[in-house]
């Protein structure tokens, strides 16, 4: 009735004459502005207008954010001469802050003198800067703020805070920690809380604890307890997450879905599937579902701990889904190996008219197969069309799912057109690059792209030197990977246990046995990782002995031995020809460690089988193992019967390398091998001849060398130097001297590897590499 009233603007006999004149007036006021018309608000009774009705207008306005209707109240108080009242004009401010007028709030503060006095003002004032981005200017307005006489409050410091943290520094963040101590809040919950997100921010999870711990009053709020919870989940301190939350129940904090989110990350990556499931009872108990942050948790955490059927439920049971559920889900197939899945639940999505975003594709591609042959790389190449049809080619999270997704896959040419198609390239986007180069074999692309990145001024992370240091080593560039370590040393980047532990194998890939122990001994906690890299370090220096202490070693130190350790040590035993001491260790996998034998674990018995001349043993294994060997299992065998004349047992692996990869060149030039080994030419000289009739070739090795910080990469008879005629000059004199020193080199592993036979003369050939 009251509303219709102040529609009409009148009715007859109303039935309220008791309702006070003002408060009709204003909400006839109320209705003008929501019809923004400066004819209905100019058009009420003069003897309405005075500050209540004034203030009344301005806080609809503000809540609202009309910022059009408040700039004709503005006016409308100037011409009214209401404009002067301080009363007024801080809640003007307050309605420009609120909509975000930058012009509004600078030319009203500057011209309203009585703004100034107040500190609510400057408190506005700074938080529009710090809500507009303008951090610098936030700043500033608070040295105005303190230069004009004023001390700040909990809000003023609580927003400078988060300026900080925006603007990204540590140091200026510590001043303004003293300055909370030295006005009385440091211990205030309120300025606690920014200061432990601010520390959280910037990875000093310990200022953040210290921080906490001395809050007021002892316990602090949820908000307090969830920032502490999750910054130890971020920095993958799960145990200690898991602890601080067992603290909260135990002083009664009240958890919040955000704290419940939280501990399910950290039981998801401990693979705690009891303490989750007791979680997900906590959420239903108390009413939190639904709730999109803490059903996505939940997805993600029975996905991770493979429980994909107790994620399809609750999937299935969240009513209101949307991307984050259905990313979320997808993610969880995708990485189980569950592609098919993956890729029916993303058609099903698309169906469901729900749009996809910049997340979707990089869940639906984290599960892209190892290997050459993937069965399902044609559908991920789809998908790639899919996402240049969406127009998100160029986003970094697309772009470095795209880059990993085509390096898994051996497919590093289309990795790189992803690459060069992402627009917005951050450090993760040239981390993924740069490892794919790594893991494909291509260190010297990914050290070249290493310099190219800093050349554009891009700041590296932790997760880059993993990838480099592996290319390094792949390389034998040690002067190169020195001035890499060097620099990660001293930006601070390389704390991470995964940068160390590559550190550790590139060492000993460049010969430096010694360096690699050294940096495993300033590892402050190596983790069976740790390990693995300096007891496969040992396993390649013929340190047999030292490496199977130390693999006894690390379970004193509560580190258990996984595959990959025992690995290791039968790579060790296998160097040192230790074939007994092998064989001992992988009959004892199963009994000692519960670790089933792998196929891994199998090839490498297999090949110390056939160092020691054992091809029978080798063979007969090879047969027994509840594994499909593959063709470079018989390879290994095929060489050592090429090396110890075994032509029958050659012979019989022939045939299966025949049938299973009929146009690999290697295995016809080690079948010769085999024939010319035992002194039949003739028929090493018809297998040659099948390879010339097919037209196969075997593919063409190349060595490096790095010579004053620089890689040279040759192969044989290699002229693309441009100083390739001193080189040969200088080749010919370094073998002259050789034969002088009655060196003959071994040519029966080569001979039918090249174009003539031995009856020509070609043994030089072997000499001939030149740097290019």
């Amino acid at each position: 009735m009251f509303l219709s009233y102040c529609q009409c603007h009148h009715l007859p006999n109303p039935k309220f004459q008791n309702t006070k004149p003002l408060r009709i007036a204003e909400t006839r006021g109320v209705q003008s502005i929501r019809k923004a018309s400066t004819r209905n608000i100019r058009s009420l009774p003069k003897l309405s207008r005075n500050n209540s009705w004034y203030a009344s207008l301005l806080q609809h306005c503000s809540r609202e954010r009309l910022l059009e209707g408040g700039l004709q109240l503005h006016a409308d108080m100037i011409k009214s001469g209401f404009d002067s009242d301080t009363y007024l004009r801080s809640s003007l401010l307050g309605l420009y802050v609120r909509c975000e007028s930058l012009d509004c709030v600078r030319t009203l503060f500057d011209t309203a003198g009585s703004l100034r006095t107040n500190l609510v003002s400057w408190n506005s004032i700074i938080t529009m800067y710090f809500r507009l981005g303008l951090i610098e200017e936030a700043l500033s307005a608070y040295l105005e703020l303190r230069r004009s006489g004023f001390a700040p409050d909990q809000y003023t410091l609580s927003v400078l805070i988060g300026a900080v943290q925006e603007r990204g520094d540590l140091r200026l963040g510590i001043q303004l920690h003293c300055v909370c101590v030295k006005f009385g809040y440091g211990e205030e919950e309120f300025v606690a809380n920014s200061l432990i997100k601010m520390y959280a921010a910037f990875g000093r999870t310990d200022a953040s604890s210290r921080v906490f711990e001395k809050i007021r009053g002892g316990s602090g709020s949820s908000v307090a307890w969830n920032s502490m919870i999750a910054r130890h989940v971020e920095d993958e301190r799960y145990e200690d997450g898991l602890k601080l939350y067992e603290k909260m129940m135990n002083v009664g904090s009240a958890t919040t879905p955000l704290t419940l989110s939280s501990v399910l990350r950290a039981c998801a990556a401990r693979e705690q599937i009891s303490e989750g499931k007791q979680v997900h009872s906590q959420v239903m108990v108390r009413g939190f579902v639904p709730n999109v942050i803490l059903e996505t948790a939940l997805l993600e955490f029975y996905s991770r701990c493979g429980e994909l059927d107790d994620a399809r439920k609750v999937f299935e049971r969240t009513e209101d889904k949307n991307v984050l559920t259905w990313n979320a889900m997808i993610r969880g197939y995708s990485q189980e190996g569950y592609i098919e899945e993956a890729f029916e639940l993303f058609r099903a999505m698309r169906r469901g008219r729900m749009v996809s975003d910049k997340f979707t594709f990089p869940a639906l591609l984290s599960g892209a197969a190892t290997g050459e042959d993937c069965e399902f790389l044609q559908q991920f190449r789809s998908i790639h069309a899919c996402i240049i049809k969406t127009g998100l080619e160029s986003d970094r999270f697309v772009g470095a799912s795209l880059v990993t997704m085509y390096s898994r896959n051996r497919r590093l040419e289309e990795a790189r057109l992803a690459f060069d198609d992402t627009s917005s390239k951050d450090i993760g986007v040239w981390a993924s690059m740069i490892s794919a180069c790594a893991k494909n074999k291509q260190g010297a692309q990914a050290i070249a792209l290493f310099s190219e990145m800093l050349l554009l001024g891009v700041t590296p992370g932790p997760s880059v030197f993993p990838s480099l240091f592996a290319a390094c080593g792949e390389l034998s560039a040690l002067e190169m990977g020195k001035q890499i370590h060097g620099y990660g040393s001293k930006n601070g980047l390389l704390s991470d246990s995964a940068a160390q532990n590559s550190l550790i194998t590139m060492y000993s890939h460049c010969g430096l046995l010694v360096d690699a122990r050294r940096i495993f001994s300033s590892v402050p906690d190596p983790n069976v990782v740790s390990f693995n890299s300096i007891i496969s370090a040992l396993a390649q220096h013929g340190h047999a002995t030292e490496a199977y202490e130390l693999s006894r070693g690390m379970e004193l130190v509560g580190v258990r031995p996984d595959g990959v350790t025992l690995l290791n040590l039968l790579s060790a035993f296998n160097h040192a020809g230790l074939v007994e001491e092998g064989l001992e260790s992988f009959s004892s996998m199963e009994e000692t460690y519960r670790i089933e034998p792998t196929y891994q674990h199998y090839a490498c018995i297999v090949d110390s089988l056939a160092r020691a001349g054992e091809i029978d043993k080798a063979f007969g294994l090879i047969g027994a193992m509840p594994f499909e060997p593959d063709a470079s299992l018989w390879r290994i065998v095929l060489g050592a019967c090429a090396k110890h004349g075994n032509l029958e047992t050659g012979k019989r692996i022939a045939e299966q390398l025949v049938e299973l990869e009929p146009d690999e060149a290697t295995n016809y030039v080690l079948i010769a091998n085999v024939y010319a080994r035992v002194g039949r030419c003739a028929e090493a000289t018809k297998i040659r001849n099948v390879m010339a009739a097919r037209g196969l070739q075997k593919e063409e090795g190349f060595s490096w060398i790095e010579i004053d910080r620089r890689i040279y990469k040759f192969g044989v008879e290699d002229r693309s130097h441009p100083r390739s005629e001193d080189i040969y000059v200088g080749l010919g004199e370094l073998t002259t001297e050789m034969k002088a020193a009655c060196y003959v080199p071994d040519v029966s592993f080569t001979l039918h590897d090249m174009e003539a036979g031995p009856a020509q003369g070609k043994p030089d050939k072997i000499s001939d590499n030149s740097s290019a």
